[in-house]
């Protein structure tokens, strides 16, 4: 066989594989996945840049909505804003709202964690020596992990949050650290199991997958690129079984155990929703795409689901005089309670 024959013949097999992998991940009908859980993030300092009070907006995702599962974060800067100095007085009180009321909490650490400015950590240690800084983040995950590891309220430990998804105000992924990272709290603590978060749609899985017990991935419907503007860009083109089976083609490779972390549920905007025209925001997400979202939810074959935006649909009830956001989730946690 010729070269220009074997060349035309590998380029045929590449192809064939190309279009059955695309085959297997979009191709198919969407049935509903029964017993799945969903929960929730909750971000307090988040609560408070909409101007609500965060005792109560946590409240109303507990006794209004029904949420017993909830990821929250253990911000660094807000716990030790100067050197030494520790207060973990707003973060014992919602781990023990949500255990009063027999929920259980993933707690997120680490330098990067949900919500903006994404990286959390305190002014001080901004400064340092990149080494001097990993050294004081281990020192925190150690002051952290020692404060909750008898808490039956955590379930289990996040760390980080998309280290490999480069957003916000953050030094650049350093892998090897991130594993040292997930090595320690394992030392500190190997009853529960430790899990990080990924880019459901804008990464492979495979860099941070494989040293975790879980993989959380993101999931989003409507996004924006800066260099669009307020252009709203819609993944209608995926259908809610691509994460399931791109889960099942990382599983080989070692990411064994997927689940979603952060499914969209309130609007994508290149500014702070409380700057954003309501008009705008809603041509993002409206109760329509909300609708449309848990539909989605539901059929992505996963079990555990926790969704993004309780402290927006409390904020547009509250602030915007739109209280049907909450009240589509108090519909879906009643249906799925």
């Amino acid at each position: 066989m010729n070269y220009s024959a074997l060349l035309k013949l590998s380029l045929g097999i590449v192809l064939v594989i190309i279009v059955a992998i695309f085959a297997f991940l979009l191709v198919g009908w969407p049935s509903k996945t029964p017993g799945v859980t969903y929960g929730m993030t909750f971000s307090r300092p988040y609560a408070l840049e909409l101007g609500l009070d965060p005792d109560k907006t946590l409240s109303a995702a507990l006794d209004d909505v029904g949420i017993r599962r909830f990821r929250i974060a253990a911000y660094w800067k807000l716990l030790e804003p100067k050197e030494g100095e520790w207060d973990f007085s707003d973060l014992d009180k919602d781990i023990a709202a949500i255990g009063e009321r027999d929920g259980k909490v993933v707690l997120a650490l680490g330098e990067k964690l949900p919500r903006w400015p994404e990286c959390w950590g305190p002014d001080w240690y901004k400064g340092l020596p990149r080494k001097d800084q990993r050294a004081k983040t281990l020192r925190y995950i150690e002051k952290v992990v020692e404060r909750y590891r008898d808490n039956p309220t955590v379930a289990a430990w996040q760390v980080e949050n998309e280290p490999h998804f480069r957003y916000g105000d953050c030094p650049a992924p350093d892998y090897l650290f991130i594993r040292q990272e997930t090595e320690f709290v394992r030392s500190l603590d190997p009853t529960r199991p430790i899990q990080t978060t990924d880019s459901g749609e804008l990464s492979s899985w495979l860099t941070l997958g494989v040293f975790v017990d879980k993989l959380g991935i993101s999931v989003y419907r409507v996004v924006r690129n800066p260099i669009l503007g307020d252009m709203n860009l819609h993944y209608w083109f995926l259908p809610p079984y691509v994460y399931k089976r791109k889960a099942l083609l990382a599983r080989p490779f070692g990411v064994t155990d997927v689940y979603v972390s952060e499914f969209q549920m309130e609007p994508w905007s290149n500014k702070s929703l409380d700057q954003t025209p309501i008009e705008d925001q809603l041509s993002s997400i409206d109760i329509k795409q909300m609708r449309a979202n848990f539909h989605f939810a539901e059929r992505m074959g996963f079990k555990e689901i926790d969704f993004w935006g309780i402290e927006w649909w409390v904020w547009m009830k509250e602030k915007k005089d739109h209280p049907e956001f909450i009240d589509e989730a108090k519909s879906f946690w009643a249906e799925h309670r």
